[in-house]
């Protein structure tokens, strides 16, 4: 699981001992279109969702300025899907929650009446299914605490947790178990795993090896097989094959039915108790591809039911899977560059020279604005960058109305 990192108090010390170099800037812009490319990828940024259901996972937001009540009040919490946030909230106060599975679109909808989405009017169901956690009031981890936290000076991750979708500090979870946790895909808190005791069995069974078997249905040679640990459902099917009429009744038939039968058996791994106990009290850590190994029988099932965890058992619901999707997608599409140009191929030649004009601009006077530092062996900073291009913007404003350059 990707983690988000608050050390916005160690950036502003290094600072102080290094520069920053366009190399530095350009693999900075990389690193941050391919997260983006992964992020968003997989969602849909021209519709709206809401059409479509419940999605299984996409990127989220909420939005402060539309709904403020939110900041507080828990029933007034709303999520707009990633087309809405670029058409109906562009410049609101929006609270990037990264994905959510199987949420509907609220833009317009029940939960924002006095909004209109610009993308898909009628909204007329309310979304019963979608499920808000302190996310969407911008609160994360059992300290809730806005992220990031302004009143935090401490560097410190943020994993985000499969089953509550929450995000938690590092120093909030098990900080022992963590320490001796090396690789980890996915991470469950505390407070999840009590509340799916049945997790519990498997911390600790799957990395030793302790593999089960997916399918619903088993062929296992029951010779010498303890009737304990077939279930009812098993022992109503070995009832049923035995008593039935239309069975070949040839010994040697019968001998091979007796010795493989389709068992419904639960291959949980038993949970230990006291001093031998794997699962220690805490947030878990899990291997990439844990969940396969989740027993699959009659009863798992219905426990998954029943604690609304069944989503575990889809490969779909994993972020790294919709990440992988997101990453596919652009690069079927093309990246930045390659878009650019066939962009520009589609204008006119005077529309063409214009842009090539501006760029070489852009570039020359971003060259001699960032070569004054390099003379002083002062450090760029954020805010130098940003008066950089509001003084450029001020420029153009100015020459509104002025002749273009153009060549013959």
């Amino acid at each position: 699981m990707e983690a988000k990192n608050d050390s916005s108090s160690a950036g502003s010390s290094s600072q102080n001992t290094s520069s920053v170099t366009m190399v530095d800037v350009l693999n900075e812009q990389l690193e941050q279109e391919a997260e983006s490319d992964a992020v968003l990828g997989g969602s849909d940024d021209k519709n709206c969702t809401y059409a479509k259901g419940y999605i299984y996972r996409q990127a989220l937001y909420s939005c402060l300025t539309c709904v403020p009540e939110s900041r507080v009040e828990e029933d007034k919490r709303a999520g707009v899907c990633l087309a809405c946030s670029y058409q109906c909230h562009e410049g609101h106060e929006l609270i990037e929650l990264y994905t959510k599975r199987n949420f509907r679109c609220d833009c317009g909808g029940k939960r924002m009446p006095d909004i209109r989405c610009k993308l898909d009017p009628l909204k007329l169901e309310a979304n019963e299914s979608n499920l808000y956690n302190q996310n969407f009031s911008g609160l994360y981890c059992t300290c809730k605490r806005p992220y990031p936290d302004p009143e935090d000076n401490i560097p410190d991750e943020m994993i985000q947790c499969v089953v509550c979708e929450d995000w938690y500090h590092t120093r909030h979870l098990d900080a022992e178990l963590l320490e001796n946790t090396k690789d980890f895909a996915e991470m469950i808190c505390g407070g999840c795993m009590e509340r799916a005791e049945i997790l519990k069995h498997y911390v600790g069974e799957i990395e030793l090896g302790n593999q089960t078997l997916l399918d619903d249905t088993l062929q296992v040679d029951v010779t010498g097989l303890d009737e304990s640990n077939v279930t009812t459902a098993a022992a109503d099917t070995s009832a049923t094959v035995s008593d039935s009429s239309k069975l070949d009744e040839s010994p040697a038939e019968d001998a091979n039915c007796s010795k493989r039968l389709k068992l419904d058996i639960c291959t949980k791994p038993p949970l230990n108790a006291g001093e031998s106990a794997t699962y220690k009290k805490g947030a878990s850590f899990w291997n990439d591809g844990w969940r396969q190994h989740l027993c699959r029988c009659t009863d798992c099932m219905e426990t998954y039911k029943s604690l609304k965890i069944e989503f575990l058992l889809d490969e779909k619901d994993t972020v790294q899977w919709y990440e992988e999707n997101g990453r596919t997608k652009k690069a079927a599409e093309g990246d930045s560059y390659e878009q650019a140009v066939r962009a520009l191929g589609q204008i006119g030649r005077f529309q063409q020279v214009e842009v090539l004009s501006g760029y070489n601009t852009l570039k020359n006077r971003l060259k001699d604005f960032l070569d004054t530092f390099v003379t002083s062996q002062q450090v760029v900073t954020e805010k130098d960058i940003t008066d950089f291009f509001a003084k450029l913007n001020r420029e153009k404003q100015n020459k509104v109305g002025t002749p273009s350059y153009f060549c013959r």
